[in-house]
């Protein structure tokens, strides 16, 4: 096993007070924790692939998502990887409060935006078993928002990045017929473009991507190549400094680029 030098466990600190963190934070946390103890660290898909080894048997592990807006944020997030993961946030959240979660996931999975409206999320305290008023509801769906479970938009509720990297197991296990993954980067997309002919749905960022120059997009599905029938997302200009890394990536395949 890969030893964790003084400047892992800084960093692991310092990200476990927070949970999840933008590429450039993570950028930014790994060069301030080389710096404090003067050594010559890997880069950042390594020094996180030696983190992840140590801490595997507690269940945690730190992964790198994208956000489902049209912007494609790359962050990075402490993810408990056991199987009853949603119920981690039990020290955080009722179990009450943890009921009106799942009910609000399992209306976001089924709606065809992958959102649902904040007056949709309050309503559903009707269908608990236990009362619950509207008020002790929106206190909570403001934490939630506060601690990256969902993110609100102009009344529109959506699971935010942390959400879909810590409980991807569980959506597929309790929504097999609803959770559709991006055609291209094979994550759980639920707020994209789907194609109108077969299952094909694609994140607004891999669209961009994707149909960049074409002036006549059709489906990726080569046994469909059916028009696209939405406007194709234009490209975000990239935020300064971001950095692209995948900390599942091989050292070999590192070194192979530093040549």
């Amino acid at each position: 096993m890969a030893h964790m030098t003084d400047a892992h466990r800084l960093f692991l600190q310092s990200f476990m007070s927070k949970f999840i963190l933008d590429a450039q934070g993570v950028k930014k946390l790994h060069k301030m924790a080389c710096e404090r103890f003067q050594v010559d660290c890997e880069n950042i898909a390594q020094f996180v692939g030696v983190i992840n080894i140590n801490i595997k048997p507690l269940h945690l592990e730190i992964k790198k998502g994208i956000a489902e807006d049209h912007d494609g944020k790359q962050y990075y997030c402490l993810v408990n990887t056991s199987e009853n993961s949603l119920l981690r946030s039990s020290t955080d959240y009722s179990v009450n409060e943890l009921e009106l979660f799942k009910k609000m996931i399992g209306q976001i999975v089924a709606s065809e935006s992958g959102t649902m409206s904040s007056m949709e999320a309050l309503n559903l305290v009707e269908d608990l078993v236990k009362r619950m008023s509207k008020k002790d509801a929106q206190d909570m769906l403001e934490r939630m928002e506060r601690d990256k479970w969902i993110a609100v938009d102009k009344g529109s509720i959506a699971l935010d990045t942390r959400a879909l990297l810590e409980l991807d197991s569980y959506l597929e296990e309790m929504h097999p017929q609803l959770v559709v993954k991006c055609n291209m980067c094979k994550r759980i997309c639920l707020r994209g473009q789907s194609c109108e002919e077969c299952p094909v749905k694609l994140h607004l960022h891999c669209a961009s991507r994707f149909f960049k120059g074409q002036e006549t997009p059709h489906c990726p599905n080569r046994n469909c190549n059916a028009d696209w029938p939405h406007e194709v997302p234009l490209p975000k200009t990239k935020e300064p400094g971001a950095t692209q890394v995948n900390e599942q990536e091989p050292p070999s395949q590192a070194r192979k680029r530093r040549r």
